[in-house]
């Protein structure tokens, strides 16, 4: 049986890209975007669902949080870096042609 610790660090590492890509296209004002701001707003969204999903992971005491200004701010690149890598890696499976 999967938990809530479990669900948070997939949302963290590898679901938030899943999450945005999905929502991207599943709420029409998003998926009616222009290509040039979509990118843009689905990498934000991917690294707002990673970050909110560390979050929780924080607060409940499943992650330690970072000491210090910098720690936050090398985790939170590192989290969003790699939630958005992971969405290009999904969009690049499901939406760009195989040669």
């Amino acid at each position: 049986m999967t938990g809530l610790s479990e669900i948070l660090v997939w949302v963290t590492t590898a679901g938030a890209g899943v999450l945005a890509y999905w929502l991207m296209e599943e709420i029409d004002w998003l998926a009616q975007l222009a290509p040039q701001p979509k990118r843009f707003v689905s990498f934000a969204l991917t690294g707002a669902i990673a970050l909110a999903a560390w979050g929780v992971q924080i607060v409940m005491a499943y992650a330690q949080a970072p000491v210090g200004w910098r720690g936050w701010v090398e985790a939170a690149v590192a989290i969003a870096a790699a939630a958005i890598a992971v969405a290009q890696g999904v969009h690049g499976v499901r939406d760009l042609p195989s040669e």
